[in-house]
C-alpha cells in the first residue's frame, strides 16, 4: 500500500471483511449509467499525536466499506475507497484534496476532524465540485461562515458540547462561583470555550472567568498550563483538548492533584477512555462530542451489532469518531441512494446533493438529519467517568440524553446568538 495511494484499498480486498444484507443487496443490479466503482476518500489523521483519533474512523470506514461491498456497494456499485493521512496542517490538506480530484479522480470525500483544515478545504472542495462530507470539524464556522453546496456536515457543531457540559456542570454544583478554560488556540478551541463560556454565564449569571489558556495544536506538554490551573482553583475547568493531546493532559494534571480540586469538563473526553485506562479518575464529566451514542449502552440491536462488527475489525470500542465516521458514510450512501429511486438511473452529483439536503437517515446512534444548510442534527449524552473492572478503563455513568432540538440552534439561528438565549 502506498500513502494517499498508500493507504489506497482496492474495493475487491475490503469485500472480503463483511456480511449481511442491506437494502441494495449483493444480487441488486447496478443502474443505467453506473460507474464500474465509485472512488472515495476518506481523510482523517494516521499520524503525529492526532492518530489516536484517526485510526479509529479509519478502521471504522475500512469495516464499513467492506460490508457493503459484500453486499453491493451503493446502488450496486463498489467503493473504491482511498485513506489519506490529514496530517500537515491545512496548507498540506488544499493541496491533498486538488490531488485527490485531479489526479486520483474521486467522486467524493468523507472526514476531515481538525476545524483548521475543514475550513481551509472548504472553499476548494466548492471550486473543485467535489461532494465533500465533513464527519467531525467541530467549529459552527464552517456552516455558518461559507454558502455551502458541495460540502455537508453530517455532526453537530460544538455548540452541543459546550451547553450540555455547562448544563451538566450545574446539575452536578449549582453554586459554581468561577470558571477556566484551556483550549488549543485554533477554531475548534476557541469556538468550543467561547460557547461553553456564553452558556454558563447565561445559566449562571454570577459565574466569573479566572483562566483562559491556550496551547499549540496537540502540545504535548502541560506543565504549564496546569500550575495557573492549581493555582487560579476554578470551580470548573472546561477544555476540548482532544486525541493524543488530551491523552498527556489527563496523565499530567493527575498526579498533581488538578481533578481533585476542580471539576473538569471535557468536551472530547469518551474518546480517550480506553487510553488513558486508570489514569482518567472518576467524576470527571465528559461528552461524545455531542453523539448520542456510547458502546456500553445497550441500544438497539442495529447499535449492538455496530459495536461488536467494530470492536472485532479495530480490537477497539467504537468511541465517537467511529459513530461520527458512520454518519457521514450512511449519509453519502443514503444520499446516492435517494438519488437513484428518484432520477431511476446513477445520479449526477447535483442530483446526489438535492438528495442529501433535508434527508434523515438512521444510524447505530439514532437518527441524523440533514438541514437544508448542510448542517446535520441529532442528539447527544454527557455523563461523568467511573472506572470499570468489566473493561479495565472508565465508562460514563449518570448519562444525560438530549434531544436534537435541545443542542442545535434552529435553522437560520447563528450558533452563538442562539446559546446567548438558551435557558
Amino acid at each position: 500500500m502506498r500513502q494517499i495511494s498508500k493507504f489506497r484499498i482496492p474495493a475487491f480486498v475490503l469485500g472480503a471483511f463483511a456480511a449481511g444484507a442491506m437494502a441494495f443487496g449483493a444480487a441488486a443490479a447496478a443502474p443505467k449509467g453506473a460507474p464500474k466503482s465509485l472512488k472515495v476518500a476518506f481523510v482523517d489523521f494516521f499520524s503525529g499525536g492526532a492518530a489516536v483519533f484517526g485510526v479509529s474512523g479509519k478502521g471504522t470506514s475500512e469495516w464499513l466499506v467492506a460490508k457493503w461491498n459484500k453486499e453491493g456497494g451503493i446502488g450496486g456499485v463498489p467503493i473504491d475507497l482511498v485513506l489519506v493521512d490529514e496530517g500537515g496542517g491545512p496548507k498540506k490538506q488544499v493541496s491533498e484534496l486538488r490531488r485527490l480530484v485531479l489526479d486520483e479522480k474521486v467522486d467524493a470525500v468523507v472526514g476531515y476532524t481538525s476545524s483548521g483544515n475543514c475550513l481551509a478545504i472548504a472553499p476548494v472542495a466548492e471550486e473543485l465540485k467535489v461532494l465533500t462530507v465533513v464527519h467531525v470539524c467541530g467549529t459552527h464556522r464552517l456552516t455558518e461562515d461559507n454558502k455551502l453546496k458541495y460540502v455537508f456536515r453530517t455532526a453537530a457543531n460544538q455548540a452541543g458540547d459546550s451547553v450540555s457540559l455547562a448544563r451538566y456542570a450545574l446539575s452536578v454544583n449549582p453554586d459554581i462561583k468561577t470558571i477556566a478554560g484551556a483550549n488549543e488556540d485554533y477554531a475548534w478551541g476557541r469556538d468550543s470555550w467561547e460557547a461553553f463560556k456564553i452558556a454558563m454565564q447565561r445559566l449562571k449569571p454570577d459565574v466569573k472567568v479566572v483562566a483562559e489558556l491556550w496551547t499549540k495544536f496537540q502540545a504535548g506538554e502541560y506543565s504549564a498550563e496546569i500550575s495557573r490551573l492549581l493555582a487560579a482553583r476554578p470551580d470548573v475547568i472546561h477544555s476540548s483538548f482532544w486525541g493524543g493531546g488530551l491523552i498527556t493532559f489527563i496523565k499530567q494534571a493527575r498526579p498533581r492533584g488538578l481533578f481533585d480540586q476542580s471539576l473538569v469538563l471535557l468536551s472530547t473526553g469518551e474518546q480517550v477512555l480506553q487510553n488513558v485506562g486508570k489514569s482518567m479518575p472518576d467524576g470527571v464529566v465528559a461528552a461524545p462530542r455531542a453523539t448520542a451514542g456510547f458502546f456500553a449502552l445497550k441500544g438497539t440491536k442495529a447499535h449492538q451489532d455496530f459495536v461488536a462488527a467494530v470492536y472485532a475489525h479495530n480490537k477497539r470500542y467504537p468511541d465517537y469518531p467511529a459513530y461520527r465516521t458512520y454518519q457521514a458514510w450512511s449519509g453519502l450512501k443514503g444520499a446516492y441512494e435517494k438519488a437513484i429511486e428518484m432520477a431511476g438511473r446513477w445520479p449526477t452529483t447535483e442530483e446526489v446533493i438535492k438528495a442529501f439536503e433535508n434527508l434523515s437517515w438512521e444510524t447505530p446512534s439514532g437518527t441524523v438529519t440533514m438541514r437544508s444548510d448542510h448542517q446535520a442534527v441529532h442528539g447527544g449524552l454527557v455523563g461523568t467517568t467511573k472506572f470499570s473492572k468489566k473493561y479495565g478503563f472508565a465508562i460514563l455513568e449518570n448519562i444525560v440524553h438530549h434531544k436534537a432540538e435541545d443542542i442545535n440552534p434552529p435553522l437560520g439561528t447563528k450558533t452563538l446568538d442562539w446559546v446567548r438565549g438558551i435557558k
